[in-house]
């Protein structure tokens, strides 16, 4: 019985080892063409590619995975199932009709909470003390089709990051594969359907969505959000020194902690505390446009002038 997989960043390598080690046929592994990358703009292959090539397995990187070229090649491999982790594109429903047994999809959320793009930065912005992993047979709604298997709880740590949080859920989910796969080979498993009404979403995130509202945040929502938009888009604010209304700088701030106070939102304060909604937020490292990352007594000693001033 051969096998598609379908991925494309580094989380979804655990889930494609799993297969691997399953000893199953992989026919093909589809993933997003290589991408411009880095200052030059030069070509880079996905973390999958890479790893694929690596384990001598054929790649596909179809611009569109609805084209009719596509489709034909899908039909062309003959899949008994199709896998999908993190792919990065939605699958249109002549594409899910082609695998005999279907198409299955490993979801870093436990379904139907955090349907859509961005599970793991959202249970982390979201104050979330624990998540997990789903296995869905697919349908053509996000992320709304039957669920046939879930992980246990796994803690989210107070100081987890997106690349932290989503390398253990890889992890868990490569497992959850390992475990699973048999019962999708051999049709003996459980469809459970989603209860829609307890369905929540998460979208796309957009680098402008790193710009902190200072009077419309609190603190603690704020480091949340520094945390989750790690590495990118990050959180950042602009400053512009007195007297100088035309030149304002970025500001993006790395690592950040919740202080007890009453402070005017976006005003910076000794320490590099900057008060927020509510309470402040103590910034310990932070990238100043155009300059290396840097300690918050650093950057201070240069911009002593900050002090007082209101961030944007």
């Amino acid at each position: 019985m051969s096998i598609i997989f379908m991925g494309t960043p580094e989380w979804s390598i655990p889930s494609l080892k799993a297969v691997i080690d399953s000893g199953c046929e992989i026919s093909a592994v589809f993933t997003q063409p290589d991408r411009p990358f880095g200052r030059k703009r030069q070509l880079k292959p996905s973390p999958i590619k890479q790893y694929s090539l690596e384990q001598n397995l054929t790649v596909y990187t179809p611009e569109k995975a609805k084209s009719p070229e596509t489709l034909d090649l899908v039909s062309s491999l003959n899949p008994e199932l199709i896998l999908v982790c993190a792919y990065g594109q939605i699958l249109e429903q002549p594409f899910l009709d082609i695998p005999k047994g279907g198409c299955f999809n490993l979801h870093f959320s436990f379904l139907p909470k955090l349907r859509g793009a961005s599970p793991i930065q959202a249970a982390i912005a979201s104050g979330f003390d624990s998540s997990g992993v789903s296995l869905q047979k697919m349908v053509l709604r996000l992320d709304a089709g039957p669920l046939v298997a879930a992980s246990e709880k796994e803690t989210i740590l107070p100081d987890d990051t997106t690349p932290l949080l989503g390398s253990r859920m890889a992890e868990i989910g490569g497992k959850l594969i390992h475990d699973n796969l048999p019962k999708l080979l051999s049709g003996d498993f459980t469809e459970t359907e989603q209860k829609d009404a307890d369905a929540t979403y998460c979208r796309i995130i957009k680098k402008e969505e790193g710009h902190i509202r200072w009077d419309k945040e609190s603190a603690a929502e704020i480091e949340r959000k520094l945390r989750a938009f790690s590495p990118w888009p990050g959180i950042f604010g602009f400053y512009r020194l007195e007297g100088n209304f035309t030149n304002k700088r970025r500001l993006q701030f790395t690592i950040a902690e919740v202080v007890n106070g009453n402070f005017e939102p976006g005003r910076i304060y000794p320490e590099l505390i900057v008060g927020t909604l509510s309470g402040g937020l103590k910034i310990l490292r932070l990238k100043p446009e155009g300059k290396q990352e840097m300690d918050a007594d650093s950057f201070l000693r240069g911009q002593a002038q900050i002090v007082g001033t209101v961030l944007e």
